[in-house]
């Protein structure tokens, strides 16, 4: 009786391992669910504080017809979720950053590593640079000081991983080392104007293949700051950055975008501190600039823990201006633009 009951015993524990196996086997990656021609991965849909939810920070990977190519901010968390995610980055050759506070850039160096690491698994040899771009200084100063508070992209840049000074400057001989000697390590950066009075759009970049990529300075209170559209094959996908959205650069960035993915760190009133309404954009502002635009779907992403608990709130302050759709971001969820 013992006997029956024992091989009872085991072969249950054997089906349920063969079950957990066969769904582990079944669940589809997030590179999975990536297909058509323009597609965004949400690498991390949190702001600066860690928090129990688990979001990562700010960062979003672009495909076009399926390759990553594209990566728009790279906050701490995200290389994380390129890990999970299943991407191989062996073909990323651009980088836009919308600012440099740390929750945007936290993870560059590991994620720029790992592009040189996948070329390796991918049996291919690298040469060709990682380009960097994202805000030019604008001059805003400690008070009292003649101290600027933030560098140019190119001098951030540089500082990490330029011979003979970057604190990163191994990356140099270490792309080599790893490639025996088929790839070579190489970036170039580039600032974008950020004086937001009287910006207009300014292409970053045009493809052979016929992506677009354009930008335009927007209000972070005194920190330099661009917001970016990405455009192929007439699909537009638009990223605030972080904004208070004041004035209309939001709105012509964002003209007739697919989608927008939105700064949504704060609500109308909350948090009280007035620093954080000077830097983010409301619920409310968030609909005007949306409706204004013609935005066919609104992600609602570096989400804080004011608008965590609140996301019902926030749509409804933002419905209140805008009819379109309106989704919460989270991370590593694939949006794959005429995929309705």
């Amino acid at each position: 009786m013992k006997y029956k009951k024992g091989i009872q015993v085991l072969f249950i524990a054997l089906f349920s391992v063969l079950f957990a196996a066969s769904s582990w086997a079944d669940k589809k990656l997030a590179i999975d669910k990536v297909e058509g021609p323009l597609s965004v991965m949400v690498l991390g849909s949190g702001g600066p504080v860690a928090t129990p939810s688990g979001r990562a920070s700010a960062g979003y990977l672009i495909f076009v017809e399926g390759e990553p190519r594209i990566l728009m901010d790279v906050g701490g968390g995200t290389y994380q979720r390129v890990a999970k995610s299943g991407v191989n980055l062996h073909a990323l050759d651009t980088v836009l950053l919308s600012h440099l506070h740390i929750d945007h850039t936290g993870d560059l160096s590991a994620v720029i590593k790992t592009v040189y690491f996948h070329n390796n698994l991918a049996g291919t040899s690298r040469q060709n640079p990682i380009h960097v771009y994202g805000p030019a200084a604008n001059g805003a100063t400690f008070p009292g000081t003649e101290v600027t508070q933030y560098p140019a992209t190119s001098t951030y840049a540089h500082d990490h991983y330029a011979m003979p000074d970057g604190v990163e400057r191994y990356l140099n001989i270490f792309a080599g080392a790893i490639s025996g000697g088929q790839s070579a390590f190489a970036y170039e950066p580039h600032d974008l104007n950020s004086i937001v009075a009287g910006a207009t759009i300014e292409e970053v970049l045009t493809t052979d293949d016929g992506v677009v990529i354009e930008a335009i300075a927007v209000d972070h209170g005194p920190v330099p700051a661009v917001a970016f559209r990405v455009s192929y094959k007439g699909y537009r996908i638009a990223y605030s950055g972080d904004t208070k959205s004041t004035g209309p650069n939001m709105i012509t960035i964002a003209e007739d975008a697919d989608l927008l993915i939105y700064d949504t760190a704060i609500t109308d009133v909350l948090p009280p501190n007035p620093v954080f309404h000077a830097l983010h954009t409301s619920p409310t502002r968030m609909g005007e600039v949306a409706s204004a635009a013609n935005v066919k779907k609104l992600i609602l992403s570096h989400i804080t823990p004011v608008t965590e608990p609140r996301l019902k709130e926030v749509k409804e302050l933002v419905r209140a201006n805008y009819k379109g759709k309106i989704k919460a971001a989270k991370d590593l969820k694939v949006y794959n633009l005429g995929d309705d």
